[in-house]
């Protein structure tokens, strides 16, 4: 529908530049807004979709950790409202024959996981004092759900998790998915990262 100017909604124009101006932003604002322009040439239009949901996380860890074992995998996401859980997906990266030029195996396409096709296993669950983790048997991809850490305020929120039992010296992949009281963000883009062949491997919380 055709939009009308109220208290709320206030469109500006400053020579060529046409704004839209949301007040207070309620749910039933969120949708698809479609700007058409038209001359004697012909017609243009672009669209936007207003959203509660959070942005894509970015991953700010290190791509190679410290640990040949374990690794503190960290990221941020941007949102207006807290969020309440991270859906972290990793695998560990097969070897393949076709390898770039750096030498590092490609990446396998990515497959989508579904929650009914996995299965629990014991041994793929590390008590991290939160957290549920799934594997999905035919791609390989580990699924843990983590509760956001509380007290954080709507914007830019942080998350780390240390992923545990990895193989050293091996490449994975890892992406994430993050929800507020709007729904699931996009999932991210793929980051890749490698546990190290060398120390003790050894990851300590408290006294060892």
């Amino acid at each position: 529908m055709q939009l009308d100017t109220t208290e709320r909604r206030i469109m500006e124009s400053r020579g060529s530049r046409h704004t839209l101006v949301i007040r207070k932003v309620h749910r039933s604002d969120f949708g698809n807004y479609t700007c058409v322009a038209d001359n004697q040439l012909g017609k243009t239009r672009k669209s936007v979709q207003l959203t509660g949901k959070p942005n894509p996380a970015k991953f700010s860890s290190a791509s190679r950790g410290q640990w040949r074992d374990s690794y503190n995998i960290t990221w941020a996401v941007e949102s207006l409202s807290p969020i309440e859980e991270f859906k972290l997906l990793y695998r560990r990266l097969p070897e393949v024959s076709g390898n770039g030029e750096d030498g590092h195996p490609r990446p396998l396409q990515h497959q989508s996981s579904k929650r009914e096709n996995r299965t629990f296993a014991s041994t793929g669950y590390y008590n991290m004092g939160y957290g549920r983790q799934y594997i999905d048997r035919r791609s390989d991809w580990r699924d843990v759900i983590l509760p956001a850490m509380p007290i954080q305020a709507p914007g830019l929120q942080t998350m780390s998790y240390v992923i545990r039992a990895l193989e050293p010296a091996q490449i994975y992949e890892a992406k994430v998915q993050s929800r507020n009281k709007y729904g699931w963000s996009p999932i991210s883009e793929a980051f890749t990262f490698q546990t190290t062949d060398s120390g003790s491997g050894a990851l300590c919380l408290g006294l060892c």
